[in-house]
């Protein structure tokens, strides 16, 4: 779309502009309805399942730009005949759940803002891949790469990074990590050693897309690298550290500073909760928003062990976290400082917390 285009629109219908300089974005992710197996959510009931009144809460700020961090398709099996909670849902990966499960609830906040849509796993071509490339992926549709063929996943489970720019000053650099798992990955495996060559071959092109001069940048995925995750089997409730297979290939090429030094902050959901954590190690500021819908995880432990980072070499300086639905809300300094506020919002549009995200990369909540 041209530089200037002061309209767009689809089949006559009209589609909101994207800012050249967005000010107020949104940021909410792993939204849909969850029904696998005896893992069971109540869609038909909007406390149980709010991505409606998510959607809408978020709608109603009138943001210039949305970004989901992916995790759009969770109605994997059928609802249990007599149950419900989820009675009459449509399941499975046609484009009836992808209706239920995301375009219906987000109609209001489609139609306020253009959207960056980011890839989770529960769109890897084992599961809603074919939905994801038709639907939602930002590049060209290809035979190749839409996830019906199962010997092309290794090609149509990745995408290569891009860059989203936010004004002159800031940018988002938009990574698929679909593939990327919980545990460390072993190079001894061919998938996994795949996985490793490829995320290297990625994160250097995302590196050099860091290095715009006098641009911030934000790395975005859905696994959260430097964030945590509740461990309910351990009796002293130490979390999960970030995730292991993102970590080695980042390490593999930036050390312990995982990250270029022009990323400011990351953007990530699949853990189902509201993290903001600030780091005295000169690591970029990590927020999690997975809690815009499905079922929240457990509450992580306030405070935090003594000592717990999420990778070598980080130290935790501030930690604020929430197991309530909601969203995030991101907005420019009008001063041009290069500084953002960040607002947590919960489902119903009340406030949750205000943090700065300030120009040395930490977060003062």
């Amino acid at each position: 779309m041209p530089r200037g285009t002061l309209s767009v629109s689809v089949a006559g219908r009209a589609l909101p502009v994207p800012s050249v300089s967005p000010r107020r974005i949104v940021v909410l992710g792993d939204s849909g309805c969850r029904l696998k197996g005896t893992a069971l959510q109540d869609c038909n009931d909007i406390a149980s399942w709010p991505f409606a009144r998510v959607a809408a809460a978020a709608a109603a700020l009138a943001p210039d730009l949305v970004v989901h961090v992916g995790d759009y398709h969770y109605r994997e099996t059928p609802c249990p005949a007599g149950y419900a909670g989820c009675e009459g849902s449509p399941w499975g990966y046609g484009w009836d759940t992808w209706q239920a499960d995301f375009f219906v609830p987000a109609a209001p906040l489609l139609a306020a803002a253009p959207w960056v849509f980011v890839r989770g796993n529960h769109e890897e071509c084992a599961r809603a891949g074919q939905g994801w490339h038709r639907l939602l992926a930002p590049d060209a549709y290809s035979a190749s790469r839409s996830c019906d063929d199962p010997n092309l996943d290794d090609a149509a489970d990745f995408s290569q990074p891009y860059a989203v720019p936010l004004g002159s000053d800031a940018q988002l650099l938009v990574f698929d990590s679909a593939r990327a798992g919980y545990a460390p990955l072993d190079l001894h495996r061919p998938k996994d050693a795949l996985v490793y060559a490829t995320y290297q071959s990625q994160l250097r092109e995302m590196a050099a897309l860091s290095e715009r001069e006098g641009v911030r940048s934000w790395f975005v995925s859905h696994h959260p690298v430097l964030g945590f995750a509740p461990d309910s089997r351990r009796a002293d409730a130490t979390p999960f550290p970030g995730n292991a297979a993102l970590q080695s290939a980042l390490q593999s090429l930036f050390g312990n500073a995982y990250f270029p030094p022009g990323v400011q902050a990351t953007l990530h959901g699949h853990v189902h909760l509201f993290q903001a954590i600030s780091f005295a190690s000169k690591h970029p500021a990590t927020l999690v928003a997975g809690n815009g819908g499905d079922s929240l995880d457990e509450s992580l432990p306030n405070p935090l062990p003594a000592g717990i980072a999420p990778a070598p070499g980080t130290v935790v300086e501030q930690f604020t976290h929430s197991s309530s639905f909601g969203f995030l809300l991101l907005e420019r300094d009008p001063l041009l400082t290069g500084e953002w506020t960040v607002q947590a919002y919960r489902s119903d549009g009340s406030r949750l917390a205000r943090c700065a995200l300030t120009r040395d990369r930490r977060l003062r909540c």
